[in-house]
């Protein structure tokens, strides 16, 4: 019995022993490897300074109007996220896509992601690039952000038009699950799941060229200390701007995910609710996931076109 129980305590040693090996050498690799990448990593863009840090911008398109694009959380790349929408928008419009701290090839920041510092960090940007009127376009979570500027900056904002944006009173803003992507990264079991599983970082139909750059930034920026505090700080962000609203005036619309709409019977008239004071707004719903941007971009632009020139 004795000997049957030694050979029992060996194999489950043995077995320990292979995992943490296992563990140890994903972690090796994914140090190795984002080493590598980072010297792959091919700058767009142009820099601008925030707080004596670099805040990368893209901007693209001669329009007479301009248009400032802001991402959701966690979007890898927002310049290369948003390249079917920028490549639609440019057409008639100027486009200025913003990467926050800790997106794209902004620089990191321990600098707390509170709203007003998010709002303060975004203005702040445009008025280095010289632009004081403009349309802001958001993203998910952006939709949040964008109401506390709106309020600070109102008479520069000339309308909002949101691309499956979020509400103060949707919920589910303390469950970012922060800590496990945190794990993944610093693990390297997240670049497994890219590895495995092409549309794990949710990237648009890019270039081979640009999927691959969307993939090195997506892995560098995973688990950094700017989004990670934004995942904490979202909760107060959302409770910040509970009871805000649109200025009545200013020109509101909205494209809803049909994926987003289906599950959720509260999605629309939480969106139909911010809005119902308004002057001038309107609720599209397109087919296709949260990332609508990535799919629907011409149908985007016919839309906000005769929607503004209305």
């Amino acid at each position: 019995m004795k000997k049957i129980v030694k050979i029992f305590g060996i194999l489950v040693g043995s077995l320990v022993v292979i995992v943490l090996l296992v563990f140890i050498g994903i972690y090796a690799n994914n140090k190795i490897q984002l080493k590598k990448e980072s010297k792959k990593i091919i700058p767009y863009g142009q820099e601008v300074k925030v707080d004596n840090k670099s805040l990368r911008v893209q901007v693209t398109g001669k329009g007479e109007e301009t248009m400032v694009l802001l991402p959701g959380y966690l979007t890898a790349s927002p310049v290369l996220d948003f390249q079917p929408l920028v490549n639609e928008l440019s057409k008639v419009y100027q486009v200025v896509v913003v990467e926050p701290f800790g997106y794209g090839l902004s620089d990191d920041t321990d600098k707390v992601r509170s709203i007003e510092n998010l709002t303060s960090e975004l203005h702040q940007a445009l008025t280095q690039l010289n632009i004081s009127s403009y349309h802001l376009v958001g993203h998910s979570i952006s939709g949040v952000y964008s109401l506390a500027y709106i309020n600070e900056y109102p008479n520069e904002v000339k309308s909002f038009i949101g691309i499956d944006s979020s509400l103060p009173d949707q919920g589910g803003a303390a469950d970012n699950q922060g800590g496990i992507i945190k794990s993944l990264s610093q693990s390297g079991i997240y670049r497994l799941l890219a590895d495995a599983d092409p549309t794990f970082l949710n990237a648009p139909k890019l270039s081979k060229e640009d999927a691959e750059q969307f993939k090195y930034i997506s892995l560098k920026n995973v688990g950094n200390n700017a989004t990670m505090n934004e995942g904490e700080e979202m909760q107060k962000n959302f409770e910040k701007v509970a009871n805000l609203t649109y200025p009545v005036q200013l020109p509101v619309l909205y494209f809803l995910a049909s994926e987003s709409v289906e599950p959720d019977d509260k999605w629309v008239a939480l969106h139909e609710a911010m809005i119902k004071e308004s002057q001038k707004s309107e609720i599209k719903i397109l087919e296709g996931s949260h990332y609508l941007h990535h799919t629907q971009s011409e149908k985007i632009v016919e839309t906000i076109t005769y929607f503004l020139e209305k």
